[in-house]
């Protein structure tokens, strides 16, 4: 049946929905289009249309709207003909020219009062003569004597038979229900709706009719069952409590900075808690630099119980007693020099090379095998004298020098060496490579060597604006304007300087063969001012960033919020920055600047790689190495390094792009600024409104698992960035199309904090990153909702990323 408007038919009149105002709410509440007599006000049902055909679509699982006389339980097409029923109100479903028209008939609802009925109102009285009376005078009626006997005992007898009828008509048609709450035990048991409840025993006589079962246990979440009594003479209804989850508090002994992982998911430092856990068992781990790692199994018995772990670190190194004779002898551990003889060293277990160093004496090298937590004094070390000696001079000064492999200082150095034998002296310097010399000392000999070692250079061209601002390198003046250097391929500072104007400084590393260019462009002091204060500001790419001031909010969702999650902890939290935040995700245009052969899925589908379109399965490192690359673009300071073969944020932040940290995500996207925030992009109600974002509707229903019903926006996948709304703060596409990395490494907060915490930047360690936002692929409340975290490190065709920087 196609339609394109709603005849509504009611106690009200009768009056014309157009097809635009749906969905339609059906149920007893005030806000419903459809109102209908019946317990409860709230919506029991949507009325939406879907390729032009209508459909009824539950509310809930109460079960208590019917159609065709079958309880309406998933979405269902509506035909002529059909008739939905609560509570005895039958909404008849009729077709009238290209419109659906609905009739409500209230005869037979169970809600509405009555008339009520006169007995033998209806009866047709039967003919009778009449009879007329015969004519007596008063003076011969003779007066008779009337005495009352208050109420007949008939009247009594009959009250107490009709009372008894009806209680006994009670009893035998009411039905009876027994209640298994499981698990056993001392539970609490009341019932809302009916007028007719009569406990017996272990049972509750009760009439049809729809009732609510609230059950409340010591440990349990509290249960609030629908029931539907029905034609049954009789029926056990089972009713499942639900454990609370268990609080866990970890500490550790010593009481060192240890990171406790739960579940394979890090969620803090210790000590660490209360950590809310589901009932069952976990595996918990507790790691610490130094410390052997610990790990159990616990079983958590739930019930709102507080439990108390204490974990005994074990020390993963071993005391170490080294003495030499004589005593004072320097000792190494490869290139750095740890101590004096006699000294007591913490190794960790394993191999460790050692060399003892004293000018007069030769040079002790060996290797100590230490146990975890077993200690060791090892012999005293007797040093010999040296009958050879060689001083090592370089060019530069303060090169590496090394002997047979083992670390002997810095150049110019005294090595005292044994006579008659082979030994190879090493020497290396950052930006000059390394080499080699042979030598061989007779007895009682002392030599010299000194290496001329040859720079190995690459090529940096500065190109300045304005022109006579002065280049230095390592505080020395090298020209203006566009200069070329040869410089040492060793980590120099590079600066441009100029009166009236910003400096600029950055570190590079030239590297030979590779010619780099380096484009500056000071900004005056007014540019400077006027930076500060601007609401906006575009990147040399041409992206958009919105400022957004400093506040106080709070981070997380309260447990009151439908679909929150054990990781959206409440935290109090100030920003006392302002910040830059971008107005639109960072688009496949944009990322192929930096990475030409990137792909974000167009064999999934096409729209993916378009080039308006958000850039997607991107890792966190892809996003990071993009803002770094971005702030080469323009002179600024890249706001990451990378340490051990991971990238992490340089202390203090410095003036280059970056990606937000979680906490201004929230602030800008979830609160807008603003003192209260919002539960969905759209609002702080279900479902979406029309043209609100890109959600899993539809179009997309290829490529997801389940999406939003009634919901089509057009886009089988990511849509091209800003086709919808801004939000109050001019920034796109916070919930939907795709979800975003910010900065912090991921991790449960713990709960109860008061205290607000000041531009927080996440934990220190992790191994995953936070993910926050909505995506094209999502249609359900728990992800749509604006406090939603997830996690990850690698890509994901739905997720992207959008940039920041700091107000400078």
């Amino acid at each position: 049946m196609k339609f394109d408007a709603v005849i509504l038919n009611d106690s009200q009149g009768e009056r014309r929905l157009d097809a635009h105002m749906l969905p339609l709410r059906i149920g007893t509440g005030s806000d419903c289009e459809i109102r209908l007599p019946g317990p409860g006000s709230s919506a029991v049902a949507l009325l939406d249309e879907l390729d032009g055909a209508p459909f009824v679509q539950p509310v809930g699982t109460t079960g208590a709207l019917k159609i065709n006389g079958s309880s309406l339980k998933t979405s269902k097409k509506l035909a002529a003909g059909d008739e939905l029923e609560f509570f005895g109100t039958r909404v008849v479903v009729e077709e009238a020219d290209g419109a659906m028209r609905l009739t409500v008939q209230l005869e037979g609802s169970a809600y509405v009062t009555k008339p009520p009925e006169i007995a033998g109102a209806s009866a047709v009285p039967a003919e009778e003569t009449i009879v007329a009376t015969a004519f007596r005078r008063v003076v011969d009626a003779a007066p008779t004597e009337t005495k009352s006997s208050g109420v007949h005992w008939q009247t009594i007898v009959g009250s107490v038979i009709v009372f008894l009828v009806l209680v006994s008509w009670l009893l035998f048609t009411s039905k009876s229900i027994q209640f298994d709450v499981q698990p056993a035990g001392m539970d609490e048991i009341s019932i809302s709706g009916g007028w007719f409840k009569l406990p017996v025993g272990d049972r509750i006589l009760m009439r049809e009719g729809a009732y609510t079962v609230n059950v409340s246990k010591e440990g349990y979440y509290d249960v609030a069952q629908s029931l539907e009594v029905g034609e049954a003479p009789s029926r056990t209804v089972i009713i499942e409590m639900r454990k609370l989850p268990g609080e866990l508090t970890i500490s550790t002994e010593p009481a060192v900075d240890a990171l406790v992982t739960v579940d394979d998911t890090r969620v803090g430092r210790a000590p660490f808690g209360p950590l809310e856990l589901e009932p069952g068992t976990h595996s918990v781990t507790v790691t610490a630099d130094r410390f052997l790692p610990f790990s159990q199994r616990l079983a958590v018995p739930g019930l709102g119980m507080h439990q108390q772990l204490d974990v005994q670190l074990v020390p993963l190194w071993a005391n170490v007693e080294i003495t030499s004779e004589p005593p004072g002898a320097a000792v190494y551990q490869g290139e750095e020099q740890i101590g004096e003889t006699p000294i007591q060293l913490e190794l960790i277990e394993g191999s460790h090379s050692l060399s003892l160093i004293k000018e007069g004496f030769k040079a002790w090298d060996g290797t100590v095998e230490t146990v975890a937590n077993i200690n060791q004094v090892l012999p005293t070390v007797q040093l010999e004298p040296a009958n050879a000696q060689l001083r090592v001079s370089s060019i530069p000064r303060g090169a590496n020098v090394s002997v047979n492999g083992r670390y002997r200082g810095q150049s110019p150095v005294t090595i005292a060496l044994s006579p008659d034998i082979n030994y190879e002296i090493g020497l290396s310097k950052a930006g000059y490579g390394s080499t080699t010399r042979r030598v061989r000392l007779e007895a009682a000999a002392s030599e010299e060597i000194t290496v001329d070692m040859t720079a190995r250079v690459g090529e940096v061209t500065v190109a300045v604006l304005p022109g006579d601002a002065t280049v230095f390198v390592d505080g020395q003046a090298r020209g203006s304007g566009t200069i070329t250097l040869k410089l040492p391929s060793a980590p120099h500072r590079l600066e441009v300087k100029k009166d009236g104007y910003s400096a600029f400084s950055r570190s590079v590393t030239p590297r030979p063969g590779y010619p780099q260019t380096i484009q500056v462009r000071l900004l005056s002091d007014a540019e400077v001012l006027a930076r500060s204060t601007a609401s906006s500001m575009t990147t040399s790419q041409g992206q958009e960033l919105r400022r957004v001031e400093a506040g106080a909010f709070e981070m997380g969702t309260s447990r009151r919020e439908q679909g929150r999650r054990a990781n959206e902890v409440l935290v109090p939290v100030v920003l006392t920055k302002p910040f830059y935040i971008g107005a639109k995700e960072v688009t496949n245009r944009e990322f192929r600047r930096f990475e030409p052969g990137h792909d974000s899925g167009g064999s999934l589908h096409l729209s993916l790689a378009g080039d308006l379109n958000p850039v997607v399965n991107v890792s966190w490192d892809d996003a990071v190495a993009y803002c770094n690359w971005l702030s080469a673009q323009e002179g600024l300071t890249p706001a990451y390094e990378k340490k051990f073969e991971r990238w992490v944020p340089v202390t203090p932040t410095p003036d280059g792009y970056r990606l937000p940290t979680e906490a201004e995500w929230v602030w800008a996207i979830r609160y807008q600024g603003r003192p209260k925030a919002a539960t969905f992009p759209w609002g702080d109600r279900m479902p979406p409104r029309r043209d609100s974002g890109n959600y899993a509707g539809k179009s997309a229903n290829a490529l997801v698992p389940s999406i939003l019903p009634g919901w089509d926006d057009g886009y089988a996948a990511t849509a091209p960035v800003g086709t919808f709304a801004p939000n109050a703060l001019g920034l796109y596409d916070g919930g939907g199309n795709v979800s975003e990395w910010v900065q912090d490494y991921y991790a449960v907060p713990t709960p109860g904090q008061t205290e607000p915490v000041q531009d927080p930047k996440g934990p220190q360690r992790g191994s995953n990153r936070v993910i926050r936002g909505s995506s094209w692929m999502h249609s359900g409340i728990l992800e749509l909702r604006l406090g939603y975290r997830a996690f990850g490190n690698s890509g994901r065709p739905d997720v992207g990323f959008r940039i920041a920087r700091n107000v400078e």
